[in-house]
């Protein structure tokens, strides 16, 4: 499992190589795909293409100062997959008045039992 930094790094790599081949790729060009709510730089970038390439996620045929060339293996192709298709479940909770109202019923009812219990059977 990669952690949410690692996960849009490797969707941006697999936007531009989505094709099999090689693709040669600058850090400028990863980082203004990426969204820019997340703080990246450049030594991040590459620590997690380094860390893809160990976890073998992509294979890197050369590497320079700021550019690399990789492929897409399968294990990262399968991961984007299973990503895409995960269905993003929004939680749900009740409103405040709703969890009053059902306290309100609840405490008047039981009220309503005891009186029951008192006249009837006391």
């Amino acid at each position: 499992m990669l952690d949410k930094k690692t996960t849009a790094v490797l969707r941006v790599l697999g936007k531009i190589g989505e094709d099999s081949a090689y693709k040669v790729v600058t850090v400028e060009e990863i980082l203004s795909a990426l969204p820019s709510r997340t703080q990246y730089d450049a030594d991040s970038v590459k620590q997690i293409i380094e860390y893809l390439c160990k976890q073998e996620y992509i294979v890197l045929k050369f590497e320079e100062d700021v550019t690399f060339c990789y492929s897409l293996l399968p294990k990262a192709r399968i991961y984007l997959e299973q990503e895409s298709s995960k269905v993003k479940v929004k939680k749900q909770h009740l409103p405040y008045g709703w969890i009053i109202l059902c306290m309100l019923a609840s405490s008047v009812g039981s009220f309503g039992a005891n009186l029951l219990f008192y006249y009837f059977l006391g």
